[in-house]
């Protein structure tokens, strides 16, 4: 034996003897309830420090999991947009060409699409902003043109004005209980996209 563990066992003996000599001066019904409060404090000791974190991890590993999985599912579906983007699918310019005429009523009535070589010319007049912004959104995804130049002005146009006198009258001829119209932002112009 190393000296250290000599002078552990010079250090304890005392010790120890004087536990033994407390322990045979119990009575044997003392000496079992002592034994079985030890067992109850191992057992307490072992279920704190081993099996409750682990029945823990147990019950909450179904909830993690599914948690994880739509992580998962959300990171495959962005990493899948990413691709798309990064790779449009080929679109030929007739396709394009044909998407831009298909929805170019989306822009108003008015709206007129002409086409120069590699480029399409839109002509706008009152095109409401909203759906300038969604149809310039959808042609990028759909036909895969882009904007190259834009000369828009922005106009205001009653949004419930109708044709007729009443329109025409003076500010003065208007009545305090006429509802106050409203006006809605829209563009007038022209804009270029390049073709695929």
């Amino acid at each position: 034996m190393s000296t250290w563990q000599n002078q552990l066992q010079a250090t304890t003996a005392p010790l120890r003897a004087s536990l033994r000599a407390a322990w045979a001066q119990r009575s044997a019904r003392e000496r079992q309830l002592l034994s079985l409060a030890a067992v109850i404090l191992a057992l307490a000791a072992v279920w704190r420090i081993a099996l409750a974190p682990a029945l823990q991890t147990w019950n909450e590993a179904p909830a993690r999991q599914a948690a994880l999985d739509r992580q998962s599912a959300q990171m495959r579906q962005l990493q899948a947009q990413a691709q798309s983007l990064k790779k449009p699918s080929a679109i030929t310019r007739a396709d394009a060409v044909q998407w831009l005429e298909r929805n170019l009523a989306a822009l108003g009535a008015d709206a007129k699409l002409s086409l120069q070589g590699e480029r399409a010319t839109v002509s706008l007049q009152a095109a409401p902003a909203d759906g300038l912004t969604r149809w310039l959104q959808q042609a990028r995804e759909h036909a895969q043109a882009l904007p190259v130049q834009a000369q828009l002005r922005q106009v205001s146009e009653p949004a419930t004005a109708k044709p007729g006198p009443a329109s025409l009258a003076s500010p003065a001829a208007k009545t305090p209980d006429a509802p106050a119209q409203s006006s809605a932002v829209r563009w007038s112009g022209t804009l270029v996209l390049s073709l695929p």
